[in-house]
């Protein structure tokens, strides 16, 4: 047994050694010591001592619109799987981004500015905080709290509690992913103290929020109860527990029709804000929610709003069913459809790409913008603007709904890596717009983005951390390049491979903490080749891609000499023209360059005379069109 147990040992060093050494990819020295502690594996997994810390709220909280404010009691049992004893704790304060102060890179309407989030009490294992305490240390910078050398510790294997009593108003003006739309109508995120994430890579997550980088959490539970004025409903994240004591019978009624309906149900209507049908009556309301292995909460609350909702089966081996709701303004174009493009996106997420049953009960749609595009993902609800074109609509709508997956189902760290989440949400919204909106195609658009940013000072490489990235290239790195890359990825892997490696890369990391390098690794291992080739210049280096037409060699067939001036490996699109008139393409994966080529040659067999030989653009960049077109004179096959 001795024997092979120390066989067995002696397997798993040789195979991570081997696979530490087959890769060329600049691997930090904190993000090494991840692996070397056998938190993460070379081989693209979880590591055997992999940890995630978690937690479990409890919140209370009250919105008054008269002042714009939301004040709460938040109860925080913090469990500790790490191996470390912990006596130094990290609150997020997001809304002190709108503290007078603050540091931010978003520009903020100078009447939004305010005192930020007042904390009236903060208890930590039974045993109250105080900020002006010389026995250890209570910083307030920026939109962290920290807590160091408290006397009270949390061992490994254990869990504490954390209290806190706040408040903080509401922006109206600026509306940075949420805000005050009108007296009747709030989206509230970032809005509640929580607890920063700490991992075995960097420890605590101190990354402050200045308005750019976006999100990074663990996977919790919540249990919060929302209080409200009369005549307000709310949605939220996680599965509201009381609705039939809140709606008035008839809407209730149409509430439960829609949780188990294929076709859209009108559950609010003018009509009935009209006849004052809507809700129970009572002075104030309060509205219970619990979500379970979620990264965050948020709410929106409305007393004006319309209501649309159905279901759909995201899982045909369990059979269960996914709410999906739609909550938009009386009036505006295309809302009424958006229950259906929420309802869609869900099934084709689900069913075709990224092809994995859609993880949470329910997704809400709240479209409270009506001045400007955009929209904002939190788990199971959206906040988005309202389009003035069906296709805009689609477009945000499946966007936001695919980040479902990245970040929140997959626990990525998008302050450090946002091209892990924001490059796989557009990669889904470019299929799934064109099946529901055939004449739609994001694509080309963000290939023409590629063509003019690349290469530039400002394109730094995507391993750069995302909350260091202060140039104009930040959202080109974000959404462009990322999305392109997969996209060419997936066309030399073939769909079935690429396909196999997302899925594995899903399955072992849901709920974690992915870094891009074990992204990198476990596409390694399912494709059974080391994609450095790929991986180096695409997410490691200032590079671009520049294909010309070289050349050409005539002998029994025509040889096109392609040749890429960049660094990046692209697709090869040629089109052909004949003398007849007639044109045929040619397509070639990115592969075509994986030894290093710097030249491609294409061979045409052909009897037809050639008149011209173009590059085009189907999935790669090129940053300089005016080399992609050759004359042939004269040449007969």
């Amino acid at each position: 047994m001795m024997r092979k147990i120390l066989w067995s040992f002696f397997a798993a060093v040789c195979l991570v050694s081997l696979t530490a050494a087959q890769t060329s990819l600049n691997i930090p020295r904190n993000v090494l010591r991840a692996y070397e502690k056998g938190t993460r594996s070379f081989d693209g997994k979880p590591g055997k001592n992999y940890w995630g810390n978690h937690s479990d709220y409890f919140i209370k909280a009250e919105l008054i619109p008269q002042t714009r404010t939301v004040k709460g009691y938040a109860s925080i049992t913090y469990y500790n799987d790490s191996p470390d004893t912990l006596n130094q704790y990290v609150l997020r304060l997001y809304q002190d981004i709108y503290k007078k102060g603050s540091s931010r890179d978003w520009q903020l309407n100078p009447k939004d500015i305010t005192d930020g989030v007042k904390i009236d009490t903060l208890i930590i294992n039974g045993s109250g905080v105080s900020f002006e305490s010389k026995d250890y240390r209570v910083m307030r910078a920026a939109t962290n709290l920290v807590v160091s050398r408290f006397p009270i510790k949390i061992a490994p294997g254990t869990s504490g509690k954390i209290e806190v009593e706040w408040n903080f108003v509401i922006p109206k003006e600026s509306r940075l992913r949420m805000g005050a739309y009108n007296d009747s109508t709030f989206y509230s995120a970032y809005w509640y103290p929580q607890i920063a994430v700490y991992d075995d890579v960097d420890g605590w997550d101190r990354q402050e929020y200045n308005g750019t980088t976006e999100f990074y959490n663990d996977k919790n539970n919540f249990d919060v109860e929302i209080t409200v004025p009369g005549g307000f409903i709310v949605w939220a994240t996680g599965v509201v527990q009381n609705t039939k004591e809140n709606l008035k019978p008839e809407i209730f009624e149409r509430y439960q029709k829609a949780l188990a309906s294929d076709e859209v149900v009108r559950i609010i209507t003018a009509e009935d804000y009209k006849n004052g049908n809507v809700t129970n009556a009572g002075e104030k309301l309060t509205w219970k929610f619990k979500a379970e292995g979620v990264p965050d909460f948020a709410f929106a609350a409305c007393a004006k709003y319309l209501w649309d909702g159905s279901s759909v089966e995201v899982d045909y081996n369990t059979s269960r069913r996914v709410f999906a709701d739609a909550v938009y303004p009386i009036g505006a174009k295309f809302q009424e459809e958006v229950a259906l493009f929420a309802r869609l996106s869900v099934e084709l997420l689900s069913h075709e790409w990224p092809a994995i049953p859609f993880p949470y009960p329910k997704i809400t749609v709240f479209n409270g913008e009506q001045h400007g595009g955009g929209g904002m993902e939190t788990p199971m609800m959206c906040n988005n603007a309202v389009y003035n074109n069906r296709a805009g609509q689609i477009g945000v709508t499946v966007h936001e709904i695919a980040h479902t997956y990245f970040p929140f189902y997959m626990g990525i760290n998008e302050r450090k890596y946002a091209w892990m989440d924001e490059g796989w949400a557009s990669f889904f919204t470019f299929d799934l717009v064109k099946r529901m909106e055939p004449e739609s195609d994001e694509l080309p658009g963000f290939v023409r983005v590629l063509n003019n940013m690349l290469g530039n000072e400002g394109m730094l490489p995507l391993i750069t951390p995302s909350y260091s990235v202060r140039t104009n290239g930040y959202g080109s790195m974000a959404y462009q390049q990322p999305a392109i890359a997969y996209y060419i990825l997936r066309d030399f892997l073939g769909e079935e491979l690429f396909k196999k490696a997302l899925h594995d890369y899903i399955n072992n990391w849901n709920g974690k903490h992915p870094i891009p390098y074990d992204f990198f690794f476990a596409f390694d291992r399912v494709a059974g080749e080391n994609l450095s080739w790929f991986w180096q210049p695409w997410f490691f280096e200032r590079g671009f891609a520049d294909l010309t037409i070289e050349g050409i060699e005539k002998a029994n067939s025509v040889v096109v000499n392609v040749k890429n001036l960049g660094t990046y490996p692209v697709p090869v699109d040629l089109k052909v023209s004949y003398v007849d008139g007639i044109t045929e393409t040619f397509h070639k994966p990115a592969s075509v360059w994986k030894n290093g080529e710097k030249v491609y040659k294409h061979k045409i067999d052909s009897s037809k005379e050639i008149s011209k030989i173009e590059l085009i653009q189907v999935l790669g960049p090129d940053v300089n069109m005016n080399n992609n077109s050759y004359e042939v004179k004269k040449i007969t096959q």
